[in-house]
């Protein structure tokens, strides 16, 4: 995928975010400039108590793989801002919206030093856009 539909789709989750009240920066750094981890989005909103980082991920296969070393490091940062880590996954070309999977309860451990994602698992396992900012509200 390209770095501009990359940076598309995380200016859309952004927007969508701020329309439903939160506090949102977007901070990529998949140009790997940062030796610091952080997030390709923080949110929160103090009205919800919800404090979000989220990685985004889309795939056009039905299966991919993120690196361990890359969901340390956003759970660290969610740690230290004392948010809530995700993957934001789209499975391209599948006709559905993201979906979040919680970090790392939801991904599959794969053999080697990473996590595995497939689509089934995502159906199963991940949580919808209205789901994950209505989290704490309950």
């Amino acid at each position: 995928m390209s770095k501009k539909l990359a940076a598309d789709y995380e200016r859309k989750i952004a927007n969508r975010l701020w329309e439903c009240g939160f506090a949102v920066m977007r901070a990529p750094s998949s140009s790997g400039t940062s030796l610091m981890p952080r997030p390709d989005v923080l949110a929160g909103s103090a009205e919800k108590g919800l404090m979000l980082a989220l990685e985004i991920k889309t795939c056009r296969q039905n299966t991919f793989y993120v690196q361990k070393h890359q969901v340390d490091g956003l759970m660290e940062f969610a740690k230290r801002i004392g948010g809530q880590p995700y993957l934001a996954v789209k499975f391209v070309g599948k006709r559905m919206d993201f979906l979040f999977l919680e970090v790392p309860d939801g991904l599959t451990q794969s053999s080697g030093d990473s996590y595995r994602v497939n689509f089934n698992d995502l159906k199963e396992n991940g949580i919808d856009f209205l789901t994950l900012i209505n989290e704490k509200e309950t």
